[in-house]
Formats: structure tokens, C-alpha cells, sequence
């Protein structure tokens, strides 16, 4: 329905009710005019959201709206963000490059998915199976711990199994 508001203007309601025959058109429109993401005026409809015209000011985790069709767009793909991941106990900061939309694997984005209930990758599924919810306070902890161990030495053998590295 916001492709479809994005792509025509000065759209009635009867109009979107033909597009999405099998939708509950009138209680969305509602809740959708609720949430400011659709202006009503003289029962016309409009979208009534910016979209992002430029990366200039954006940062990561920011919430937005872009046409799939626009420069920005293929630009927003190409886009990277530094994050850091930080452990008070051993004062280890991790910093790694992401993408705008967290899909790339990295701890941070995976912590950030976790705490935000949001959905994950396939391999950040399979970072999940082996960590689970685990606070990523202490999961640094013990990385870096394995991490410090093994710049001493060459191999280090495994008494028994760790899910820290295993992950």
C-alpha cells in the first residue's frame, strides 16, 4: 500500500480498496493515518513520511525511508558503519565494519539482533545456537580471554568444550 501511495498521488480510497481486494483496507488506512504515515486531506491520500534524500547526516540504526529506485538506495548498500563492542572487565574494545542493515556477520551486529528481538541472519542463527541470549559483556569477556591465551602460543588444547569458542 506505500509503494502503491509512493508511486500515485491524489489517490481515494475506493482506488486503494481496488488495488488490495483481499485487505482490510480501511482499518490499515486507519492505523497507518494514526501513525502519521499517511495524510488524509479531502479524502485524498498522501504518503506523509520523509524519505531519505541524501547519507549525509545518516547513522547506523536510524530509522528511514528510501525508494528502492533511487540513487541513494544503491548507495545506502555500499555504505559502511564502524561499531564497537565494548568489555569493562578486561577494557577490550571491539571494532568492526557493518552495512546499514546488520546483515553482515559480525558480534556486534548479532548482540545488537539479539537485544532487539529482530529477526537473524542464517549465520547469525547458527552464532545463536551456540551463545544463545548471552550478554554480550560477559561473551567479550571470555573471547578475548581465549583471544589474549592463543597470541601467547601457536595451539592451545581444550580441556573441555566452550561455547565461546566454539562461536
Amino acid at each position: 500500500m506505500i509503494r502503491y501511495l509512493d508511486q500515485y498521488e491524489d489517490v481515494i480510497l475506493r482506488e486503494i480498496k481496488a488495488q488490495f481486494p483481499d485487505v482490510a483496507v480501511d482499518k490499515l488506512m486507519e492505523e497507518y493515518i494514526k501513525a502519521s504515515l499517511i495524510l488524509r486531506e479531502n479524502k485524498r491520500y498522501y504518503l506523509n513520511f520523509p524519505t531519505l534524500e541524501s547519507l549525509d547526516s545518516l547513522e547506523l540504526d536510524q530509522e528511514i525511508f528510501v525508494r528502492e529506485a533511487s540513487p541513494v538506495y544503491q548507495a545506502l548498500l555500499e555504505q559502511s558503519f564502524e561499531t564497537e563492542l565494548r568489555n569493562q572487565i578486561n577494557a577490550a574494545i571491539l571494532v568492526e565494519k557493518t552495512d546499514f542493515a546488520r546483515i553482515k556477520m559480525t558480534l556486534s551486529n548479532y548482540f545488537y539482533k539479539v537485544k532487539q528481538q529482530y529477526p537473524l541472519t542464517e549465520k547469525q542463527q547458527e552464532l545463536y545456537d551456540i551463545l544463545g541470549d548471552v550478554n554480550p559483556e560477559y561473551a567479550l569477556k571470555y573471547m578475548t580471554a581465549f583471544l589474549l591465551k592463543f597470541l601467547k602460543k601457536d595451539q592451545l588444547m581444550q580441556k573441555c568444550r566452550d561455547i565461546f569458542v566454539d562461536s
